[in-house]
């Protein structure tokens, strides 16, 4: 089976940024990992497969109006597997506990790994968050440890190293 190109990488997390900007289902999102082996990684944090993808997707309820604009698509790894990192700017708005929203800017570090499913599409093995640093002025005015997101003690706050 050929290796996943660069091209299908980058086009493949163009749609990734689609369904995460849509809130897309779990469920949807599945269809374009390599199953049970696919993971997101945040550290010390490893979510597998369409379980992983489902515990994530409520730490995601309280963001809206998202854009991921990824850019800056760098070959790591050509592997077999394909490994790709990627800048992304994420803009976006948050609930807050009040009722109100703020809006969010961050700019994330990826590093995505490819495969090919037994149809030979590409498909995401790994996803993983290597760094989220919110701009300064645009980060959240409250913090979470148990969201990805907005925990202090893995992102950085008002441009501040994570």
């Amino acid at each position: 089976m050929q290796p996943v190109s660069f091209f299908e990488a980058r086009e493949l997390i163009r749609h990734w940024a689609a369904l995460f900007d849509a809130h897309a289902s779990p469920r949807l999102v599945y269809d374009f990992v390599a199953g049970e082996d696919f993971t997101i990684r945040f550290g010390d944090t490893v979510l597998r497969g369409l379980a992983g993808l489902e515990e994530h997707h409520p730490m995601k309820e309280m963001f809206f109006d998202e854009q991921h604009l990824y850019y800056n698509f760098q070959v790591e790894d050509e592997g077999p597997p394909l490994v790709l990192t990627s800048q992304m700017v994420w803009d976006t708005k948050r609930r807050k506990g009040d009722g109100g929203h703020e809006h969010l800017i961050s700019d994330l570090r990826h590093r995505w790994t490819f495969t090919r499913n037994a149809l030979g599409r590409p498909v995401f093995l790994t996803h993983e968050l290597i760094s989220l640093n919110y701009r300064p002025g645009y980060a959240p005015s409250e913090s979470a440890a148990d969201n990805l997101h907005i925990d202090p003690d893995r992102v950085g706050f008002g441009g501040k190293d994570s």
